[in-house]
């Protein structure tokens, strides 16, 4: 099979010929330059041999060009940060804008997906690439922060609903701006989608009304899509993972190692292809060969060869041993092969 073979195969709940498998570790030192960026994550993608690509952009590429000012490191791991207030008076909402997304910071991560296309079709690879999206909500919450957010959507919540309006026409924006470059789907990442920090009620209000509007932009090229269920801490929280796994997308993908379900459960809630096996913090502990071919046999076995792909629970630290990554990939040779390990 092909790589966009097997990961139809999957995403159909087809049995591949092997487990297809995606890593993702950011790239904070470079990737404020398109072509450093392109460079770094091609370099990775090779050497791994993995079965797509998801595009890892900053992750405050998309509230950047609202103007707020923004600490950048540029070292491994060390993410940027919002680094003022944004919204001090309710006068500060008119701020929020629709954005040209062919300008700017968001018109960077338009050439970063064109050009990791280009260089992968120019080698003769054609493994399906993704693009990372927010839900609008938690573009938002990246913007202003959770007190803010909070406190408006409860005292002024028509002061949200607007701002939530431009989030979400420029997100649909930059979908089918990807989608024009030739991207084949997008991970849809969502991190207040928990009952930590609200109810279902008001995730209707807020939450998925607004992310239906981001997947109504997309298109029949965009056939993997991934909505990404994000937890904060390895504490068990509660998730809204049963509602987000009805989203309109392929796949599902979650910190099953962390905060469940668990692959086997989540196999009885959704017939979505699932996302994960992997648990990213492991790779901290330089673990050993066994340990990991282990994690990763359990996946497999937990999952089921139909319908699963193997990945982290989000991203990867990027100061992960090679050797470790390696380990993963030759695990997944070892073990994701229909037939061969019982």
């Amino acid at each position: 099979m092909t790589k966009t073979e097997r990961v139809k195969a999957a995403l159909a709940k087809e049995e591949p010929d092997r487990v297809p498998i995606g890593l993702w570790p950011h790239f904070t030192p470079v990737d404020q330059d398109v072509d450093a960026l392109v460079d770094a994550h091609y370099v990775f993608y090779s050497e791994m041999d993995i079965d797509f690509v998801k595009l890892m952009p900053y992750g405050l590429y998309a509230v950047e060009d609202y103007g707020v000012k923004i600490k950048k490191f540029n070292l491994p791991d060390q993410w940027a940060k919002v680094d003022e207030e944004f919204i001090k008076s309710d006068d500060d909402w008119e701020k929020i804008v629709p954005i040209d997304v062919t300008k700017g910071v968001y018109r960077k991560q338009l050439d970063y997906a064109e050009k990791m296309i280009k260089r992968m079709r120019d080698d003769g690879d054609e493994a399906p690439v993704i693009h990372t999206v927010f839900s609008p909500l938690t573009n938002l919450f990246k913007l202003v922060g959770w007190d803010t957010l909070k406190k408006y959507m409860e005292k002024k919540p028509e002061l949200v609903h607007r701002a939530l309006r431009q989030v979400t026409e420029t997100t649909a924006e930059f979908i089918k701006e990807n989608l024009d470059r030739g991207v084949d789907g997008f991970f849809f990442a969502s991190q207040l989608a928990n009952y930590k920090f609200m109810d279902d009620e008001t995730y209707d209000e807020f939450g998925q009304r607004y992310d239906m509007e981001v997947f109504d932009a997309m298109d029949s090229r965009s056939w993997f899509n991934i909505v990404h269920i994000h937890s904060f801490t390895q504490e068990v929280e509660k998730s809204m993972f049963k509602r987000l796994s009805e989203y309109p997308v392929q796949g599902i993908n979650w910190h099953d190692r962390w905060v469940g379900p668990s692959l086997a459960e989540a196999r009885n809630m959704t017939d979505k292809c699932l996302i994960g096996g992997i648990n990213e913090e492991a790779y901290l502990n330089r673990v050993d060969y066994h340990t990991l071919y282990t994690h990763v046999r359990e996946a497999i076995k937990g999952a089921g060869y139909r319908g699963f792909m193997l990945g982290p629970g989000c991203t990867i630290y990027e100061d992960t041993p090679l050797e470790n990554f390696f380990a993963v990939r030759m695990a997944a040779e070892k073990y994701g092969v229909p037939g061969r390990w019982k």
